[in-house]
């Protein structure tokens, strides 16, 4: 266990997943078992710096998300004319997406 303390130190986790799973057990840890005060703050502060990090890595995404939804904006009027009708129809696609 030394070995895990030590790798948690340095990096959180090695993924958005991993972090995602690990919170939930702490949270279910958390709540359904009874522990000592010194394993409740250090599940807490885990609990912390994974829900830190996911929020990071949730607004990374968002910003990446963004780019290119940016470019693709910049790019769909040298593609098109300038007829109203295409304007109309990608309306209608964006609205399909969601």
């Amino acid at each position: 266990m030394p070995a895990k303390k030590t790798a948690s130190s340095t990096t959180v986790a090695r993924s958005f997943e991993e972090a995602a799973d690990e919170l939930e057990e702490i949270t279910r840890r958390l709540e359904d078992e009874p522990s000592s005060l010194a394993k409740l703050l250090e599940d807490f502060e885990r609990g912390q710096a994974l829900l830190g990090y996911c929020q990071k890595t949730l607004v990374s995404a968002r910003k990446r998300l963004d780019m290119v939804e940016a470019k693709l904006q910049a790019e769909v009027p040298e593609e098109t004319s300038d007829d109203d009708s295409d304007e109309d129809s990608s309306n209608i696609d964006d609205v399909r997406l969601f």
